[in-house]
């Protein structure tokens, strides 16, 4: 081992014998409330560890720092405790509405595209009707039916 890591190893286990590692330093948890999301996951995961070792003792030995960072990791309003974005709601509808909007007119615009079917037209309606009054077709409903009511059949 070079000396540079075993000066690193010694000053590891002097902190560890002195309990300092059980303390968050002041400068990790001051203003976590405003960098908590601005953190590594690594980075919350240490200060994390370190505070739950130090709520494992005496609370009266942590400091007021220590307390707040404690309780805004437990109950602040981060991951899903997130306050809502206000604009979001407006977003969702604006995107829905362009996507209404966009289908709506796509299905209008196919309606006039389509070709007129030629069985569909007055023309041949009038024709079907002509030759099922020729056939006296369904005498009970239907254009033939209408023709013997006009009869007074």
């Amino acid at each position: 081992m070079n000396s540079l890591s075993t000066v690193g190893l010694r000053s590891l286990k002097l902190s560890l014998s002195r309990g300092i590692s059980t303390r968050a330093s002041a400068a990790s948890i001051a203003g976590i409330e405003s960098r908590w999301g601005k953190l590594p996951e690594a980075e919350q995961g240490a200060i994390a560890d370190r505070l739950a070792v130090a709520e494992k003792g005496d609370w009266k030995n942590m400091s007021l720092e220590e307390k707040r960072a404690s309780y805004y990791i437990a109950y602040g309003e981060h991951g899903a405790r997130n306050p809502k974005d206000p604009n979001l709601t407006k977003s969702v509808m604006a995107y829905s509405s362009v996507f209404v909007l966009v289908a709506y007119g796509m299905y209008a615009w196919w309606q006039t595209q389509k070709p007129v079917v030629r069985t569909m037209t007055p023309e041949w309606k009038a024709a079907e009707d002509a030759r099922a009054i020729e056939l006296q077709q369904n005498p009970f409903q239907g254009a033939y039916a209408d023709e013997l009511k006009k009869q007074g059949k």
